[in-house]
């Protein structure tokens, strides 16, 4: 069942760890009230030769989409204002939001922080966001918001508080993380439950921009004992699955960094199944790497941007990240995982939108305002499909514009 077509009365997806628990706990005080099972009936006498019949149950899949970071530069965020004076973003995602809604899950990379406009918007170096973004957001069919980013203190507690309280008045249902304004917040476990399984998203950054911590809670960070503890508590807690999300990296390089490749072994060997990279602004590779057991752990090492208006062409090509998780037994893992390569459109107004790459033609390339800057003019959709074959590498299908990985 896709998420738009729940009925209304389903249960919200985002479960707080009090909530969670309290489920947990509903159900032992029903036992413990007198559900138990009835006494069983006398067996019947058998032969020594009886029929085995083994009860196959197919596994059962969760299907997964994350966007990559919503950098929300002054351009963007004037895109959406209305000649009245309102403001709506859902163009932004106008060209992804069928993906988005049918998917099970859906992740969002929110970089900057939605403020609104009692702290003043603003862009480039110290950003501040319309808190309309994440009404779009949330129509376009997002589930988890992640917040845990470089720029998660450009407005310090203010922007951290603003921020959370709008997503708690407004749209409670969906999971926010990565930043807190308390330590009980910081505490609550980051598990959403999707079609009868558990599962935890894990979400950290590098650093906030040599912005102190003014509460050593205030924003997640990469910390080998804090993934410890955190992958711990979330296994405890019954989460199946974990879909770790660490901003990080170096911006604009082609391919990992080896501190990239020490935190996703950190993270693997904590146990993530996926690991779903942002940061860079650019589209990195996907490869997949051992735990210290042997298991197998994709890694999109960064989905780059999905909308800003940094003036490179790179940046105009983000990744939209989509995986299968099977849930065979207890546990899930990635049974498959797809790069879909989407193209900001840089355009006026509600023209201003990402496209996946298979969508996008040479005439809105021709459109896109990047090609007015320095060093863009020859940007081109013949220039993305080369750039994505480039970074992908040979598994990246040109024709369907998409890489596809198989478990």
């Amino acid at each position: 069942m896709t998420k738009d077509q729940q009925s209304p009365n389903a249960r919200p997806r985002a479960l707080t760890r009090r909530s969670f628990l309290s489920a947990v706990l509903s159900g032992a005080t029903l036992f413990a009230a007198g559900c138990s099972q009835p006494a069983p009936e006398p067996a019947p006498e058998q032969s020594d030769e009886r029929e085995v019949v083994y009860d196959e149950v197919a596994p059962q899949e969760v299907s997964l989409v994350m966007i990559g970071d919503v950098l929300v530069h002054t351009g963007v965020w004037e895109s959406g204002v209305r000649e009245d004076g309102t403001r709506n973003y859902d163009h932004l995602f106008a060209q992804i939001s069928d993906e988005v809604s049918a998917a099970d899950l859906a992740i969002v990379g929110q970089e900057t922080v939605l403020g609104g406009e009692e702290l003043g918007f603003s862009g480039y170096p110290a950003f501040n966001s319309p808190q309309e973004i994440g009404d779009a957001e949330v129509a376009a069919g997002f589930d988890v918001s992640l917040s845990a980013s470089n720029h998660a203190l450009d407005r310090g507690m203010d922007g951290i508080e603003s921020a959370l309280g709008y997503w708690r008045s407004n749209h409670p249902e969906i999971l926010v993380t990565g930043m807190y304004d308390s330590q009980e917040a910081f505490d609550e476990l980051p598990i959403v439950e999707c079609e009868g399984h558990r599962i935890a998203i894990l979400n950290y950054t590098y650093g906030t921009n040599g912005i102190p911590l003014p509460q050593p809670w205030a924003v997640r960070l990469l910390d080998e004992d804090q993934i410890a503890a955190d992958a711990e508590a979330v296994r405890a807690a019954g989460a199946e699955a974990i879909i770790a999300c660490p901003h990080w990296g170096t911006e604009y390089t082609e391919g990992p960094t080896d501190e990239q490749r020490h935190w996703a072994q950190v993270l693997a060997d904590a146990g993530a199944d996926v690991i779903i990279g942002g940061h860079p602004h650019v589209m990195q590779p996907f490869e997949t790497i051992q735990d210290a057991e042997g298991r197998t752990v994709p890694v999109f090492w960064s989905v780059g941007n999905f909308v800003s208006t940094q003036n490179r062409k790179d940046t105009m090509v983000g990744a939209l990240a989509r995986v299968t998780l099977v849930f065979d037994g207890e546990e899930g893992h990635a049974g498959s995982c797809t790069v879909v390569p989407v193209i900001t459109h840089r355009a006026s107004g509600t023209a201003f939108t990402t496209y996946r790459l298979s969508d996008y033609t040479e005439e809105l390339a021709a459109a896109n305002l990047i090609r007015g800057y320095s060093g863009c003019g020859d940007f081109s959709h013949q220039w993305c499909v080369d750039f994505c074959a480039q970074r992908l590498g040979e598994g990246f299908d040109a024709s369907a514009g998409e890489l596809v990985w198989e478990a």
